[in-house]
């Protein structure tokens, strides 16, 4: 698996490298449950971050990569939950964990100016792992699934013309899961970072 980590970051790092100007950013970002997958998390998440770096093809056209992890929580109070085999009263605890890979391509509509919107999409691979304890009884599954993930930015330069600035960003993510009774996993992501050009 970490061979796994290593080779991806190695290519993200590589198609930047490769085009003369990259545009980096370092994300905080929030996720909100949808779907199928809102009525096993209804809460949001508050704990994520993501990593940008894109190199520019064009003026207008950017191709790169991405690196995201988001957390989700939710803890039901005590009540009776049906079983395959029999009833079990309990508190529940849910956990789902994101990491993903993908590759970007963006088109940067007004790439000189002080407010410098985009659109964006993403493919690639996503690692869930999601957790549900039921008293003693825990089920833990770990698997990698492909996903793409459409979203819309804005950065806005320091002083109007400057490598550095404030990068805002919703992403929606929708993932192939088919595990349990979840067949797609979606979630919006919103991010506020830092953003900046390397030379």
């Amino acid at each position: 698996m970490k061979k796994i980590y290593i080779a991806i970051i190695v290519a993200m790092f590589g198609v930047t490298s490769a085009w003369s100007q990259a545009f980096w950013t370092v994300n905080y970002d929030m996720g909100v449950p949808l779907g199928d997958f809102s009525e096993y998390i209804g809460e949001p998440s508050w704990r994520g971050f993501s990593i940008n770096g894109n190199g520019y093809l064009t003026d207008n056209i950017l191709l790169g990569g991405s690196y995201h992890w988001s957390g989700f929580y939710e803890h039901n109070q005590r009540d009776t939950y049906q079983r395959d085999n029999g009833a079990l009263t309990s508190e529940v605890w849910k956990k789902m964990y994101f990491s993903n890979f993908l590759f970007n391509a963006s088109y940067m509509f007004i790439p000189e100016g002080k407010f410098q919107p985009y659109l964006g999409i993403g493919m690639g691979a996503y690692h869930v792992e999601q957790n549900t304890q039921a008293g003693r009884y825990a089920t833990v599954s770990k698997n990698w699934k492909f996903g793409f993930s459409p979203q819309a930015g804005l950065y806005m330069p320091f002083g109007g013309f400057n490598d550095w600035g404030i990068n805002v960003k919703a992403t929606y993510n929708s993932i192939f899961y088919n595990v349990g009774d979840i067949n797609t996993l979606s979630y919006l992501s919103v991010s506020v970072g830092i953003g900046f050009y390397a030379w």
